[in-house]
């Protein structure tokens, strides 16, 4: 995929990865949560990652964790500011539901404040229609009644 004269690859080799760029973008972002370095790192190790690059360079990422059967569920996505309205989260979104260990999936899930209209372009639609419910694991062991 070319932007004028930005060549953008897609790809799913881990080897790919930088690791320190993803962190660092992911660490500053709003779902973040104070994810530490090495939550992040097991976070990838465990699921489906993609990345975007230009001219080598990591221009994106996302991931999906997932039982390969029930559901997936798509985390971390990011597009460097720069690159951003060029359709890569969509072609890294086309990467992810493309792959083979993924194809059996019967539900696929994310959790957005901000890119609704990109995910409704993919077929993702609102979840009026699902009871979802949430547990905050931290919430848990602060509080005393429990």
């Amino acid at each position: 995929m070319a932007d004028g004269d930005k060549t953008i690859e897609i790809s799913m080799d881990r080897a790919r990865l930088d690791l320190d760029c993803c962190y660092d973008f992911i660490a500053a972002s709003y779902w973040s949560g104070g994810r530490t370095r090495g939550e992040f790192d097991r976070s990838v190790e465990m699921s489906f990652p993609v990345g975007a690059y230009c001219d080598g360079r990591q221009v994106g990422f996302a991931r999906v964790v997932s039982d390969l059967i029930a559901i997936a569920y798509v985390a971390d996505v990011f597009v460097d500011p720069e690159y951003r309205r060029m359709g890569i989260a969509a072609k890294m979104l086309d990467a992810l539901h493309a792959h083979r260990e993924l194809q059996r999936v019967k539900r696929w899930l994310l959790a957005t404040a901000d890119m609704q209209a990109l995910y409704r372009l993919h077929g993702y639609a609102d979840l009026d229609d699902m009871m979802m419910m949430r547990l905050d694991m931290d919430a848990q062991k602060r509080d005393p009644l429990r």
